[in-house]
């Protein structure tokens, strides 16, 4: 089954109401593989929309505590053998589903009883990167989305952390990570099969005509056809009176009518904090989407090293505006002025490693 099918499936059923479940398990670091299938701590399940959770730890039993966990977890997915699973790269030789049946097998000395079948289980990872694209978040993927979505973290552990744990026996520090591991898998489960997931390369789901449209690449699309859109207006009827862009406020009026088109809480000109005893303001604020949109023209001083130096004051700046995960920059170049734009739009738009903020720039320049 395709990525495309399985989102799809994924949100009828959690439209229509069915369990959907996650599913994350720590284990012991790679240097244990030569003597088998590496040892399990603990596995954990987190239902997507009720929230209800199952945990099985070494630290449930004084004794024979591995083959209570790994029993433990096929009991589980037998009995629930009708609902989808969503894990998170959980489909590797020496991590994920198979590793735990030989691990099952390594222990118990016979097969796993129960499996889940293919097409319910689904990598959220995958599924995420069809459809935001594959650097939807930097490096570690899964705690990096966290902090673009708002996530709270108390006790992640890496997994590196999680193996250097486990040869010191912690293993309830470890559980506490692998619980909060599958509610993070679930929280961003959620939002992305209703569409609001912010990524480092787009923004939430819009809904428009009936289909999901990421906000962030509908506000630059936007950008893309305003100068279409201008000239158009100049073929009035009769010579009529129209709107005419000669300077800022007239491309800030053309892009909110705009966006009217696809948002319907736009807030103009919202003053975002003050830094270094200077402040600023944001053109448009979309809250739904967690959106904030900076409109900038071209000028003689602008260059490329004048426009990074505005950039980097201002994501100092916005970083700190509330409940804005995405900056979408767009810069209005219609005479080609700025060297190597699309070079200077990738060098600029990027997420810092542990940001909770990312940046889209698009300079138009045609």
């Amino acid at each position: 089954m395709n990525p495309a099918d399985r989102v799809r499936m994924l949100r009828l059923a959690r439209e229509a109401g069915e369990p959907l479940w996650t599913v994350h398990y720590a284990c012991a670091g790679f240097k244990h593989a030569d003597s088998g299938p590496l040892p399990v701590s603990a596995v954990c399940f987190r239902e997507v929309s009720s929230l209800a959770g199952a945990t099985f730890s070494l630290t449930d039993r004084k004794e024979k505590g591995e083959e209570y966990v790994l029993r433990s977890f096929y009991e589980f997915i037998g009995d629930h053998s009708e609902v989808h699973f969503l894990h998170w790269n959980m489909n590797r030789a020496d991590y994920g589903l198979g590793a735990l049946a030989n691990r099952y097998a390594f222990v118990l000395g016979s097969d796993a009883p129960a499996r889940i079948a293919d097409a319910r289980q689904h990598d959220l990872d995958d599924l995420i990167g069809h459809e935001h694209g594959r650097a939807f978040a930097s490096h570690p993927k899964l705690r990096s989305l966290g902090l673009l979505n708002g996530f709270h973290f108390h006790n992640y552990l890496t997994g590196e952390e999680e193996a250097k744990l486990f040869d010191e026996t912690k293993h309830g520090e470890i559980k506490r990570s692998c619980e909060e591991k599958v509610r993070l898998i679930a929280f961003l489960a959620e939002r992305f099969l209703r569409g609001d997931l912010t990524t480092a390369q787009g923004g939430s789901r819009v809904l428009f005509a009936g289909e999901m449209l990421d906000a962030v690449r509908v506000v630059v699309a936007l950008g893309e056809r305003a100068l279409d859109v201008s000239r158009q207006l100049l073929q009035r009827h009769s010579n009529r009176e129209t709107l005419v862009v000669k300077d800022e406020y007239d491309w800030q009026d053309l892009f909110h009518a705009l966006l009217r088109v696809f948002f319907s809480d736009i807030r103009r000109e919202d003053p975002a904090p003050t830094s270094a005893g200077a402040s600023s303001r944001i053109d448009f604020v979309l809250p739904e989407e967690r959106i904030a949109i900076e409109l900038k023209h071209y000028r003689p001083s602008m260059n490329a090293k004048t426009l990074g130096e505005e950039l980097a004051v201002d994501r100092e700046r916005y970083a700190k505006y509330p409940n804005v995960s995405h900056i979408v920059t767009l810069v209005l170049d219609w005479e080609g002025k700025i060297a190597n734009p699309r070079g200077l739009e990738k060098d600029l738009s990027s997420v810092t490693a542990g940001s909770a903020v990312s940046r889209t720039v698009r300079i138009y320049d045609r």
